[in-house]
């Protein structure tokens, strides 16, 4: 894939991204007001048990399907491009389903572990079909990422965040009962992405590149899902540190926040903030970043494959100063307005304060996120993982101690976050100037 393509790829998913970014800041201001700051908080917690019990499968599997199958595209291989897609479609929806029914099971152990009471087990049965659910989606659409078919994935996120935003706004707005909206809201999840896999499997029905051949041989199945598994396996571990450090956050910081004298009640209310309304605009670099590592992953797999050395260098710088430049336009922009940004969106000075005490993390977060895919991309997952591990530790460590600090409280959670973000950035850096010394040779 040349750089024009690259570019206009990207400039796809972007628009895509922003649209959802869009309707998910309304979104997250219609929750705002329709469960409330304690909602959010138990929102939030819920919602990072799921990405935990996604992270075994839609983070490394589908991302290593869209390298691979990008490879064999190279390649024309497409019989093997199918048994690969088809493959990991069956090995995602069996471990899926078995995570599934393990939360079904223990919903109230999960739910006395998260809400400190297990009669609120409902909130935790609401994302069981969102695991099953959502892991097809993903897969689906890696493999038209790995076929560099971008457009339909890109609508396709729009419909699904459209859905689930309609369906939570009509049922909530009926209910008018916070804790019972909070219930819609993660149930929305699973309706949302539903949506979205009618969508793209309309499509991949009408695809050329697709054999429409559903079923493989078993010797082709074992050998294509130890291939993905293979090189899933760090992708999977790195995304599970970074799921499992935010659960365990989520859980930690109000009641470490209670040693340094703030009621638990109020620690929850602050997290809140953090995660419900200040998190959404740092992450907003992310909506240019994500779009450009999805079209980089496959397309640096790609060249390597064909061993287009230049081409692969040329991309990376192209990716980097890309990515740096939003993320320091982001970064000035929410030390200099943030205050007044949360005051028009949420009508919230204190998550203006946290926001411009946080301006700094939005650039090194993107960049982090555009380093490890370039790691994965040219083999290196092992080492990303390790850094990102590695920065994770060294986090949860910090807020333990911190945290409880009277005059320090909730900005340990805020400071240490930016300085890990600095630091896995920089091992991130080194690994990858190391690794393009040794291409060029």
């Amino acid at each position: 894939m040349r750089i024009p393509n690259l570019v206009l790829s990207t400039i796809i998913l972007f628009i895509s991204n922003l649209i959802v970014r869009i309707f998910g800041f309304l979104y997250k201001i219609f929750l705002t007001r329709v469960i409330g700051e304690t909602g959010l908080g138990v929102y939030h917690m819920i919602f990072n048990f799921l990405m935990i019990c996604l992270a075994f499968t839609t983070t490394g599997i589908p991302t290593a399907l869209s390298c691979l199958v990008a490879k064999r595209k190279a390649l024309d291989d497409k019989h093997n491009t199918n048994v690969l897609f088809i493959s990991t479609l069956y090995v995602t929806f069996f471990i899926s389903l078995f995570i599934s029914l393990l939360v079904a099971f223990n919903s109230k152990y999960f739910s006395l572990k998260f809400l400190n009471n297990a009669n609120l087990n409902l909130f935790v049965l609401s994302i069981c079909p969102a695991i099953v659910i959502i892991t097809i989606s993903n897969v689906i659409r890696s493999y038209y990422y790995g076929i560099k078919k971008v457009t339909i994935p890109a609508i396709g996120q729009i419909i699904e965040q459209f859905s689930k935003i309609l369906f939570v706004f009509l049922l909530a707005m009926y209910i008018k009962n916070e804790m019972m909206s909070c219930y819609i809201a993660l149930l929305g999840i699973s309706i949302g992405e539903a949506t979205n896999i009618i969508f793209m499997t309309i499509n991949l029905c009408k695809e050329n590149s697709f054999y429409k051949k559903y079923t493989v041989s078993i010797k082709d199945f074992y050998n294509a899902s130890t291939e993905t598994l293979k090189m899933s396996v760090p992708i999977t571990c790195n995304r599970m540190s970074n799921v499992i450090l935010q659960s365990v956050s989520s859980m930690m910081v109000p009641s470490r926040l209670v040693l340094s004298g703030i009621t638990y009640t109020k620690s929850l209310s602050m997290y809140g903030i953090i995660s419900g309304m200040v998190m959404p605009f740092v992450f907003l670099p992310f909506t240019v970043g994500s779009a450009l590592v999805v079209n980089l992953i496959p397309s640096i797999s790609q060249e390597m494959a064909l061993n287009k050395v230049t081409s692969v260098i040329k991309k990376i710088k192209y990716s980097i100063l890309l990515t740096g430049v939003v993320g320091i336009l982001s970064s000035l922009f929410f030390y200099f307005f943030g205050q007044e940004l949360c005051l028009i969106v949420f009508k919230n000075e204190l998550a203006g304060t946290y926001l411009k005490s946080m301006c700094l993390a939005p650039l090194f977060m993107a960049l982090n996120q555009t380093l490890s895919g370039i790691l994965h991309a040219i083999r290196k997952e092992f080492a990303s993982s390790v850094n990102t591990i590695l920065g994770m530790v060294i986090q949860l460590v910090a807020l333990y101690f911190l945290l409880p600090i009277p005059n320090i409280n909730i900005y340990a959670y805020i400071y240490t976050m930016t300085i890990v973000s600095m630091f896995t950035c920089l091992l991130h850096t080194i690994v990858l100037l190391r690794a393009l010394k040794n291409i060029k040779h």
